[in-house]
């Protein structure tokens, strides 16, 4: 435990007055989103990695793999809106990960788009009481979406291939986007003003139906023109739901964690 809240608290420190999800709002604890998402804090030996998931059974987890590279053992679930003085009751372990795997649609991406960076995390113990359980998109997921997540507001560039990340939040924040089809993944303009940052990795892009997230797709990362200096202004790219969703249901199945 003490581990879990140094990490966070190294969050905290690391953190200025600007949101997470850019051009959004704060989610409220009432609403649907704050009953879906949650954080994923990956305690790697490299360093701590602040990523997004969200819920689709009392156990079970939907983020992107990336988030998962420190192993069961490295990862903690954090169901709050905000991530300053989490009680232990809002903390999960991981005792289980399931990564997409690689297809041939992916050879020639990069880290940051990714169509087959997926992964299930199974949970030590079901989710909070209260929480909402999101389901997949029967369609193709392209359209106006709204958007979820824990991360920066800026990732600058510096020079050669480094980057400065600025605006960490320590509160869930929400916008709106439009996906289109790009390849086997999904893509959104992120040049006027709203979008998905570092840290919101793993998180969902998604329509409300009812009381319930309708999941299109999933955030793998973000990258920008050479001639825009934040990589969080230019697109997100995103794994599309409806190309994984036969996989998410029968792995969930195999997990003993069926949808």
């Amino acid at each position: 435990m003490f581990r879990i809240a140094a990490s966070l608290a190294l969050l905290a420190a690391l953190a200025a007055p600007a949101a997470a999800v850019f051009g959004g709002k704060p989610v409220g604890a009432g609403e649907i989103v704050a009953k879906s998402v949650a954080a994923v804090l990956d305690q790697a030996p490299g360093g701590t990695h602040l990523c997004t998931a969200v819920a689709l059974g009392p156990r079970l987890m939907l983020t992107a793999a990336h988030c998962t590279d420190g192993g069961a053992s490295a990862i903690r679930v954090i169901f709050a809106t905000s991530l300053t003085d989490v009680p232990a009751e809002r903390l999960r372990s991981v005792t289980a990960i399931a990564r997409a795997g690689r297809t041939p649609e992916a050879k020639g991406s990069f880290a940051y788009n990714n169509p087959d960076d997926l992964a299930l995390i199974v949970l030590d113990a079901p989710a909070p009481a209260g929480t909402v359980l999101a389901t997949l998109t029967d369609g193709d997921g392209t359209g106006a979406v709204h958007i979820a997540g824990y991360g920066a507001t800026s990732d600058l560039r510096q020079a050669g291939f480094g980057k400065s990340q600025l605006g960490f939040d320590r509160t869930l924040r929400a916008a709106t986007t439009t996906l289109v089809e790009k390849g086997p993944a999904l893509l959104a303009d992120q040049s006027g003003g709203a979008g998905m940052c570092t840290g919101d990795s793993g998180g969902p892009a998604f329509t409300l139906r009812g009381k319930s997230m309708t999941l299109a797709g999933i955030l793998i990362g973000v990258s920008s023109p050479r001639a825009v200096n934040d990589y969080c202004r230019g697109s997100a790219h995103f794994v599309s739901i409806a190309r994984w969703r036969a996989w998410i249901a029968a792995t969930a199945e195999k997990l003993g964690q069926p949808l």
